[in-house]
């Protein structure tokens, strides 16, 4: 009977995992089994019958001049995107660790709205500023339309509506750093930038590495911000390579070939972040 019992506790908490294991079936695991035969075929998305092609649509993302663009685009949105948030949501999180009381609590919360935003309602708010009130009082013209600004502009959008979350795993990165660090550099001299360099930076690795690694792999996914406020113009100015896959799949109908291009694109999301994720935590400095 003992041993019956123990076996029963066990099975019970496999059971609690079945649901999560089937929505990760249904939404994740069969989609992308599915995408993956897509991408060997000519299917246009539309009817049901389609070809095989084997390596066909691989080649001619290879060959393909319309791709060098968007994935420009993509690494310019990756690294304006994950450099400023990074520097920004530290910056914010040193502000906001350096008040106390009320006041730190406040600035928390308004720094953190943002992120409550969803990205296509901060593309139609940055959309009102550009167009409205950045026109009317500066007299600038709407960023969103000009070539040489729009991955700019929409950069800034991104970063007003993600830095919260950074901030707030930077700050608590920074509240577990023992203050006796600080103490017994201030007794060997060090100034403020010195503390910083010598001390925040080291023990704030493990915080880079969870926000370099989301930030970079998120930027590289750009999307629904940029298709909301441009759809990836002027002209392809701010078409990204997540949008290109789209614009395969739904306006070309060429679905066969879109996945293909998804397929290579998620790849190599995954070796580069986990190439950026390794990079960092070699570098992790243990308390």
């Amino acid at each position: 009977m003992k041993k019956h019992g123990i076996h029963s506790r066990a099975m019970s908490k496999y059971v609690f995992l079945l649901p999560g294991l089937f929505f990760f079936a249904f939404a994740i695991a069969i989609p992308l089994l599915l995408g993956i035969n897509i991408a060997f075929t000519d299917w246009n998305g539309i009817t049901k019958d389609y070809n095989y092609v084997g390596f066909e649509n691989f080649i001619r993302m290879f060959s393909d001049k319309r791709i060098l663009a968007p994935v420009r685009n993509t690494l310019l949105f990756a690294l304006f995107g994950t450099a400023g948030n990074n520097v920004i949501s530290l910056g914010l999180a040193l502000l906001v660790n350096q008040k106390t009381g009320k006041w730190s609590n406040a600035a928390k919360i308004l720094f953190f709205i943002p992120v409550c935003f969803s990205a296509v309602l901060t593309a139609f708010l940055w959309g009102f500023i550009y167009r409205e009130v950045l026109s009317q009082i500066l007299s600038i013209k709407n960023l969103l339309g000009n070539r040489d600004w729009v991955i700019f502009a929409i950069t800034i959008m991104g970063l007003w509506n993600t830095c919260g979350i950074n901030m707030l795993i930077y700050l608590s990165g920074l509240k577990n750093i023992p203050s006796d660090l600080y103490e017994a550099a201030i007794v060997d001299g060090a100034g403020a930038r010195q503390k910083f360099r010598h001390v925040t930076l080291p023990l704030l690795t493990p915080s880079f590495t969870v926000c370099i690694t989301l930030t970079l792999t998120s930027w590289l996914r750009e999307f629904a911000m940029t298709l909301s406020s441009t759809g990836g113009g002027p002209g392809g100015a701010s078409r990204t390579i997540s949008i290109y896959i789209f614009e395969n799949l739904y306006r070309y109908n060429k679905a066969g070939y879109g996945q293909a291009i998804s397929l290579v694109f998620v790849i190599a999301l995954v070796l580069l972040g986990s190439a950026v994720s390794s990079f960092f935590r070699k570098r992790e400095v243990e308390i």
